[in-house]
């Protein structure tokens, strides 16, 4: 019995770790945790900055988004203000496109004999200042007379203020034919009458540039 016990006694002191395997173990931990510190914390912190990378994209993605949708907004807004000025502004053309456009213009007045028209005659006048004041605008008178269905005097007067260049109407007259003869029975002035044509005098000009900025395309100026 001795004999075992001092065996077991032994055998307990020769498990139990010494003083250099300890501080081993301690160096081991100590590196370890020391490696994993090293390894591990770059990699949050790089973890933690693309997540709030990401959440700063998604916050500009939004934003975007909403900037894209007032963007179209904007531009829908544009094009019908666009359309509107279209609509109402006209060109001043310069002296040198004078010509071809008001060749254009008097083309867009002219219409043929037919069923709703008579007569027609058109005359362009002299240049005249455009303004009361002195300005570097001029206008070329322009008188249309006509003898035609009250409906296709309107649509000679379109024409005239529905065209691209600025053209101002001066005086409008329209009143119903004379008849050519009073004598007899009337039939001349009832034949008129039963026609349902008017005769009409349209005073109109068209404006255009001289002087500066002779060779500056259409303005969009409106001399008032």
């Amino acid at each position: 019995m001795k004999w075992r016990f001092s065996f077991s006694r032994l055998r307990l002191r020769s498990l139990r770790p010494s003083g250099v395997a300890l501080a081993f173990l301690g160096c081991s931990a100590a590196v370890l945790v020391s490696v994993a510190t090293f390894a591990v914390y770059p990699a949050w912190t790089r973890a933690e900055a693309r997540a709030a990378e990401s959440g700063r994209l998604l916050a500009r993605a939004s934003q975007l988004s909403m900037l894209e949708a007032e963007r179209d907004r904007l531009r829908d807004e544009v094009k019908v203000v666009r359309a509107e000025c279209a609509r109402v502004l006209r060109t001043i053309p310069n002296e040198v496109e004078q010509g071809s456009q008001m060749g254009a213009l008097m083309r867009t007045l002219a219409v043929g004999a037919g069923s709703e028209v008579e007569n027609q005659t058109i005359v362009a006048g002299e240049p005249l200042p455009a303004l009361l004041k002195e300005s570097r605008f001029k206008a070329v008178p322009l008188i249309v007379e006509m003898q035609a269905s009250f409906s296709r005097v309107m649509e000679i007067l379109a024409r005239a203020e529905g065209d691209r260049r600025l053209v101002r109407p001066i005086r409008i007259e329209i009143t119903r034919p004379q008849a050519k003869s009073v004598s007899g029975s009337g039939s001349d002035r009832d034949a008129s009458e039963a026609s349902g044509f008017v005769e009409a005098r349209l005073e109109l000009d068209a404006v255009y540039a001289t002087g500066e900025e002779l060779d500056v395309p259409a303005m969009k100026e409106s001399p008032r």
